[in-house]
């Protein structure tokens, strides 16, 4: 019997100090149909499980004051049969990349990652880490100064002052390598510096990669609570090359009018270098608004991204309204409404995605199609 009630308090000691959480999901998305007037090409109900990891992963994590850690498990995995390189021009302006997948997916994990606080004042993360000096909410994943990678990551806090460091090699690589009859190279660095007050938030990042060869840096603000809507501001430069390859400014508004939602983000610079090197950056993409990954037809570009979110009820209808690059020669606009309604514990989503493209030597054509996705969580 004592036994018994050591194991139980044992155990009841362990939960105590930390917190086990499990959290999953399950997630499918589809369309019910896709047009596309340039080929006439009519399809109609697909079915598909993606279930990537920032979505509704199988997660395991374990938090406690002085060390915690999570793993996820997704889906993601498929088979790749074949992958060739098709028709790069002389000036980078196309590249086109051909995959064959086999239809069948498999388990896979990512996202593996351990903190440990020696100290109240800094915590050591090992594995997957993130940060960036500030993000939009429409898509979560449009600003050219963040980062996500696998390495060693220290992040040093106290009033209000914030720098993380972060060795960011990647997963199973050396961040340091010195061969005996070689030149010593150094994988991705990133840091950054932060400090809060009344007046909002400042910020300042650099990252190096390919032995500080290559870099970009930048600053932001975020206004906080000091106006009467959210604002932020980055600006962020890119050294690659050697040269200094591009400028880019991006700023995000949002507030309310009523039970109405609105945010807009706009990504506008200037490309100092017709051919761009600098796309390697880990955060740095090129289907970003107002990104590149080739060379750009004009130097400088404007893109933005907008939504509008209007509770109806059970219904929550949006507007997204999307142009990567206004000053670009080819025009191409996304417009995208729709809708997410809890069924008891699903939630389902419905939208009509359309994208006008109108070429600048072409024909104008348009794509119709309507997404839907299903989860549930558990």
């Amino acid at each position: 019997m004592k036994k018994i009630v050591g194991i139980i308090g044992a155990a009841l000691l362990a939960s105590s100090i930390f917190a086990v959480d499990f959290s999953a999901g399950v997630r499918l998305q589809g369309s019910l149909f896709d047009f596309d007037s340039s080929t006439k090409n009519f399809d109609f109900l697909k079915e598909e499980h993606v279930n990537e990891f920032y979505q509704l992963p199988f997660s395991f994590s374990v938090s406690g004051d002085k060390a915690g850690g999570q793993l996820k498990f997704s889906d993601k995995g498929s088979v790749v049969t074949g992958a060739e390189l098709k028709g790069t021009d002389k000036e980078l302006k196309e590249v086109k990349v051909e995959v064959t997948k086999e239809d069948n997916k498999y388990l896979v994990t990512d996202a593996w990652s351990i903190w440990i606080k020696p100290v109240d004042i800094l915590k050591i993360t090992v594995g997957r880490w993130s940060t960036n000096l500030n993000q939009e909410h429409i898509g979560w994943c449009n600003t050219d100064s963040g980062i996500e990678s696998d390495g060693y990551a220290l992040s040093l806090n106290t009033a209000g002052f914030g720098w993380d460091l972060f060795f960011a090699p990647g997963n199973g690589k050396y961040w340091l390598t010195a061969p005996k009859d070689g030149d010593v190279s150094v994988a991705e660095l990133y840091t950054k510096v932060q400090y809060g007050a009344d007046f909002g938030t400042i910020n300042a990042f650099f990252n190096a990669k390919n032995t500080f060869k290559d870099f970009r840096f930048g600053v932001g603000y975020n206004a906080g609570s000091l106006l009467p809507v959210n604002l932020w501001v980055n600006v962020i430069g890119i050294y690659a090359g050697e040269k200094f390859e591009r400028i880019r400014a991006e700023a995000d508004v949002s507030t309310n009018f009523g039970s109405i939602g609105w945010e807009l983000f706009i990504a506008g610079g200037y490309h100092m270098e017709t051919a761009l090197n600098g796309n390697g950056f880990t955060g740095v993409e090129g289907w970003h608004v107002g990104g590149s990954y080739y060379l750009p037809e004009k130097r400088a570009f404007v893109g933005a991204y907008t939504k509008f979110s209007i509770p109806v009820d059970a219904f929550g209808f949006y507007v997204e309204i999307k142009d990567g690059d206004f000053l670009k020669d080819d025009f191409e606009l996304n417009v995208k409404p729709g809708f997410n309604v809890n069924v008891g514990a699903a939630t389902v989503g419905v939208a009509l995605d359309t994208t006008i493209k109108a070429p600048k030597n072409g024909d104008a054509s348009v794509k119709i199609g309507m997404p839907l996705e299903f989860k549930i969580s558990f």
